[in-house]
């Protein structure tokens, strides 16, 4: 499959899938997701996750893996059945393969934990017996991934010495205080294990930084992330012509427990941050927080895209613009996806090739 030179790590979420679906076709051309799979709410069976997916990415490949921040909850139903035979240690790759093959845009994550290097090449041949790409994804966040395998060398070897051209590599660092922070591991695995790999093969480091908590946020205040500036250190200490872009679509891992509902706010992304209007005393109104955004200096307008034009409607008193957090999070997914998608070059709205409606909200 052709890569993009923007991977984004998607969870099977509300907010994620209508930020996804509500994009120009343009945009959409220009990203490649990696989707986590999860049971899509409380309905079943799993492959209506994928379902939800593909109608909010029709027609384009993607990479998919399997979300192991999800958490199943006391109610068993068959997706939750069917997600834990996939996350368990090894997985059960029969229940995986036959998951994905009615979905030829699927292109699988080999699932390595606690995995053998025998898997791992039964793997990749299904992936090539069906016309499917595959992806070598390292999950590294504490606790939750399982790291790079001790035989990855080998199988890197493998692959090399055949002259396969056919895949991807993606660390995944999950949530981070800060990305730079992860530059030299990040170099220093790259270095290590994949430096004789093809100059075409992709190889993307994800993580984000994008906040938990909000209450230090008062007014207008912007916050900056820094995983562009880790993309090109990783470029200039490894020399890999291909280290693509990659992030978490202004949204960070599932993450459970019991916290108070959260006080009405707006966010809006920019090309190396985001912008968070809100008020630390009384809880603000949106369209109080979207007047601020679009008359602060942050604010370019005109992008002519779903995400942007919500908050121009919340900021007129519109009823069909931003009235839940929801909706404020898949507006701001879609400007971030955007933005990310176009970096440094953001078509005219008259170029983008198609245009939300109120039909879609």
């Amino acid at each position: 499959m052709d890569v993009s030179e923007y991977l984004v790590t998607l969870c099977i979420r509300r907010a994620e899938l209508s930020g996804l679906k509500e994009l120009p076709g343009s945009a959409k051309d220009n990203l490649t997701p990696l989707v986590l799979l999860a049971p899509w709410m409380a309905t079943t069976p799993l492959s209506r996750a994928i379902d939800k997916f593909e109608d909010a990415y029709p027609g384009r490949p993607y990479f998919i893996d399997v979300d192991t921040y999800y958490q199943p909850g006391e109610k068993p139903n068959d997706a939750k059945d069917a997600w834990a035979e996939l996350a368990k240690k090894p997985a059960d790759l029969d229940v995986w393969h036959s998951l994905l093959l009615p979905y030829p845009n699927a292109n699988p994550c080999l699932l390595m934990a606690d995995a053998s290097i025998e898997s791992a090449r039964d793997q990749i041949k299904w992936a090539r017996e069906h016309n499917r790409g595959f992806c070598l994804r390292m999950n590294m966040a504490p606790g939750v991934g399982p790291g790079i395998p001790t035989w990855m060398p080998s199988l890197v070897a493998e692959l090399t010495s055949e002259g396969a051209v056919d895949y991807a590599v993606v660390f995944d660092f999950g949530l981070v205080d800060n990305a730079m922070d992860v530059a030299p591991l990040a170099t220093g695995y790259i270095s290590s294990f994949f430096s004789g790999i093809p100059a075409e093969i992709p190889l993307a480091v994800c993580c984000t930084t994008f906040p938990s908590d909000f209450t230090i946020f008062d007014g207008i205040e912007e916050l900056g992330f820094s995983n562009r500036n880790l993309i090109a250190q990783i470029r200039q200490a490894t020399n890999h012509p291909r280290v693509i872009y990659g992030d978490w679509g202004s949204t960070k891992p599932r993450a459970y427990g019991y916290g108070s509902q959260p006080k009405t706010r707006i966010d809006y992304p920019t090309d190396n941050g985001w912008v968070f209007a809100r008020d630390q005393d009384d809880p603000v109104s949106f369209q109080v927080a979207a007047k601020r955004i679009t008359g602060s200096q942050h604010w370019s307008g005109g992008l002519g895209i779903w995400g942007e034009q919500l908050i121009e409607g919340a900021a007129a008193g519109q009823a069909f613009a931003i009235d839940s957090m929801p909706k404020m999070y898949s507006a701001r997914i879609n400007i971030h996806l955007h933005r990310q998608a176009f970096y440094g070059h953001l078509p005219p709205p008259e170029a983008l090739d198609e245009e939300w409606s109120d039909d879609d909200l």
